[in-house]
């Protein structure tokens, strides 16, 4: 059997919901909780599909209008405040788009571009308030973001820098992650090989930052782009992986600096993947070096050790997406081999 998570849970075995994509999946929860999945088609294009009210899934992909020739990469997704379904993603043509939901649960608006120069794909989170800033590495090499202006949530400002330099990572992703202050902290596979971060002085502050600093070690080898997530106290745990050895590293308490950066066990090819479980520790998924999905927990609640990495199966080519399903258990969507959708979840024993 796969291995335990959360007591009383363990995973259930992979289901796939067909399709032919590229890159990896988004998943966000509706309004009433309903998931809903978002891909890039052969076409160059976005496509979906969502949970119907009895939580199984729509037999059929959706294709949004008017996207044809517009994704290039991994789209993102999130829900705001108003339980609207936020969508971005980066064209060939740099820029980022942005697609919205016009009515709750459904109804979805017309794509539009809300910047230009993007060389990576996005991340995007929600600030204290409820507005989603969205950042990416520009061709320039520099760190942006662009935000929501109004709390009505109707529009986007302009793109903005934060500057710092990239290098020759400029096209791997940034993440981000809000602390229990409120801050958003960003963070980016810098010049040499290392992860580093910048923060909102204070929380919403999207003009005021507190320049950069070092999260991994120095000449940490970094690989790909780093991970983030908050765990159970607020404080934000960066994950990334150097050689085929996934790192994380957490918060000091008060949110004053990183401590020292922590190995996981086994051997990996991608970046971890995190996201809370309903126990209060962190469920932390990995591809290894036979290309199937494993797990790692936090031994307890805010706590360095985690446990042994356990396989839980399937054949991934890109990274772990987990979310929540409306009853908190977890999901792990991800491309398969045969470029369809797949997912792992948590089952009661």
């Amino acid at each position: 059997m796969a291995p335990a998570t959360t007591p009383g849970y363990a995973w259930k075995d992979g289901f796939g919901l067909g399709g032919g994509i590229v890159d990896d999946p988004a998943v966000a929860p509706n309004a009433d909780d309903r998931l809903q999945v978002f891909v890039r088609g052969g076409g160059s294009d976005l496509y979906t599909k969502w949970q119907n009210p009895d939580w199984s899934w729509y037999k059929d992909w959706h294709q949004f209008p008017n996207t044809a020739g517009t994704v290039d990469g991994s789209p993102i997704a999130l829900r705001n405040p108003s339980g609207r379904v936020h969508v971005f993603w980066r064209g060939p043509d740099n820029s980022i788009w942005h697609l919205c939901q016009q009515v709750i649960n459904g109804g979805w608006g017309s794509p539009e571009r809300i910047a230009s120069g993007a060389a990576s794909n996005p991340a995007a989170a929600l600030n204290a308030d409820g507005r989603i800033s969205v950042f990416y590495n520009g061709t320039d090499r520099a760190l942006w973001h662009v935000d929501q202006t109004q709390l009505d949530y109707a529009g986007f400002g302009r793109p903005d820098s934060l500057a710092g330099d990239t290098g020759a990572n400029h096209k791997l992703a940034p993440t981000v992650a809000r602390n229990g202050e409120g801050r958003l902290e960003v963070f980016v596979h810098g010049l040499s090989d290392e992860v580093w971060g910048n923060a909102q002085k204070v929380a919403d502050a999207t003009t005021s930052w507190v320049g950069y600093f070092r999260v991994s070690d120095q000449d940490a080898g970094v690989i790909g782009s780093p991970f983030a997530v908050t765990d159970a106290d607020q404080r934000i745990r960066v994950f990334w992986r150097a050689g085929n050895t996934g790192f994380h590293a957490v918060h000091q308490p008060g949110y004053t600096g990183f401590k020292t950066p922590q190995a996981l066990t086994g051997k990996i090819m991608e970046t971890p993947t995190a996201i809370l479980a309903m126990d209060g520790r962190l469920e932390v998924f990995v591809v290894a070096d036979d290309r199937a999905l494993y797990a790692t927990e936090q031994q307890k609640a805010n706590e360095d050790a985690f446990t042994q990495v356990d396989r839980i199966g399937g054949n991934l080519p890109g990274l772990p997406i987990p979310a929540k399903h409306h009853d908190n258990r977890i999901l792990v969507a991800h491309r398969g081999s045969d470029n369809a959708f797949w997912a792992f979840q948590q089952n009661r024993t």
